[in-house]
């Protein structure tokens, strides 16, 4: 298996783990910003024993620490918004909202990589718009301040998965993993205290179930998955990622009406409105590869 092909079995196997972030969100019972700092503690001590494999502490130094603590920062304010997004909303809600990351790329690959942005890709924005129209209007109103989250939450995604390509190069992917992961943890402790203090009754330890679900969480959806993203963003780009990811919603969909039963508190309109949103953005590279022929021609 070459290289390329390698990274896009890594990318949608760990597309596949991701599917399961939104059953198991709404599975835990705990609050997001509480469900996020047990999720990145277990995932960076979980990391420890590959840091010390590859020698990670060794290969850090400020520079890489200081950028890729930044960008972990980004990765916090997305699960803070996604599990946000699912308490708030459901799961189904809250997974359809990334599939607005290939289009929030766009503008942070023009921003941070200097990318044109193509009249193709302002179409594809155009097209989702009823797809939204129609979730909005078929979406209970105490749902809708969950999708707004939900879509803060792709925003965050797209923004922090473009830097990662743009200094993906600079160091190993377990150090990225790490730093970022333990960056997570940092924003969640200090913002822990100020939760507390208007919040006194905020639930903080995890039941005996919400263990197991955190443990599958931490290392199969975050350490494995996680690891596998970054390793593939080296062979492929930042935007050819991001819309491979559009299957994370139909995975998380699917998985959220087999295992929740969440279609029984959304409509059909619901469902049409996923299809176009889905739809629209699938096909993007479909005509983007037709309209470079063309151009080529």
């Amino acid at each position: 298996m070459d290289s390329v092909k390698k990274s896009f079995f890594l990318l949608h196997l760990a597309i596949f783990l991701f599917g399961f972030t939104g059953i198991l969100g709404k599975m835990i019972l705990l609050p997001a910003l509480v469900l996020v700092w047990w999720r990145s503690l277990l995932t960076w001590v979980l990391m420890l024993p590959k840091m010390y494999k590859v020698q990670g502490f060794r290969k850090m130094d400020l520079r890489t620490f200081k950028r890729f603590m930044g960008i972990g920062l980004l990765v916090g304010l997305h699960w803070i918004c996604f599990y946000g997004s699912i308490k708030l909303a459901n799961s189904s809600v809250a997974m359809i909202c990334l599939a607005f990351i290939p289009l929030s790329t766009v503008f942070f690959e023009a921003l941070f990589q200097k990318k044109e942005i193509k009249a193709l890709d302002i179409g594809t924005g155009l097209l989702i718009l009823p797809g939204m129209w129609l979730i909005l209007q078929n979406i209970d109103f105490s749902y809708r301040l969950g999708f707004g989250i939900g879509i803060l939450a792709a925003i965050f995604s797209a923004a922090f998965a473009t830097l990662n390509k743009k200094y993906i190069k600079t160091s190993d992917e377990i150090l990225i993993s790490w730093i970022e992961l333990f960056s997570v943890w940092c924003l969640m402790s200090v913002l822990m205290p100020v939760v507390y203090f208007f919040d006194p009754n905020f639930i903080f330890f995890p039941s005996g179930s919400d263990w197991i679900y955190l443990l599958f969480l931490s290392y199969f959806c975050t350490v494995l998955a996680y690891v596998f993203v970054i390793r593939s963003l080296q062979n492929l780009s930042a935007f050819t990622a991001m819309l491979a990811f559009n299957m994370e919603p139909v995975y998380g969909i699917i998985l959220a009406i087999a295992v929740l039963k969440e279609h029984r508190q959304l409509n059909l309109s619901f469902y049409i409105g996923v299809f176009i949103i889905l739809t629209t953005v699938l096909l993007h590279p479909y005509l983007e590869k037709k309209f470079n022929r063309i151009k080529t021609k």
